[in-house]
């Protein structure tokens, strides 16, 4: 998947407290959301009450230390 904000590819990074995560531009949530979901991937959208590695520019998606980080990384990758 390609992220028109940061003009690279969405890559699945490990944060040592907050466990794997991809961060995107605000306004795919709801395409990232759905093809996670399709997927039966599980995740937790970031918010402000919980925030760990998000910012206003960026949206963090956070998958649970127990992720299967391939897949969701394969899964990521099938969309242009």
């Amino acid at each position: 998947m390609w992220d028109k904000f940061s003009h690279d590819n969405v890559d699945v990074r490990i944060d040592e407290n907050c466990g794997p995560y991809i961060m995107i531009e605000p306004a795919r949530i709801a395409q990232v959301e759905e093809l996670l979901r399709n997927n039966g991937i599980v995740f937790t959208l970031e918010d402000e009450s919980h925030m760990c590695l998000g910012t206003p520019e960026a949206a963090v998606i956070e998958f649970g230390k127990g992720a299967d980080v391939t897949r969701i990384q394969q899964v990521l990758d099938s969309v242009p």
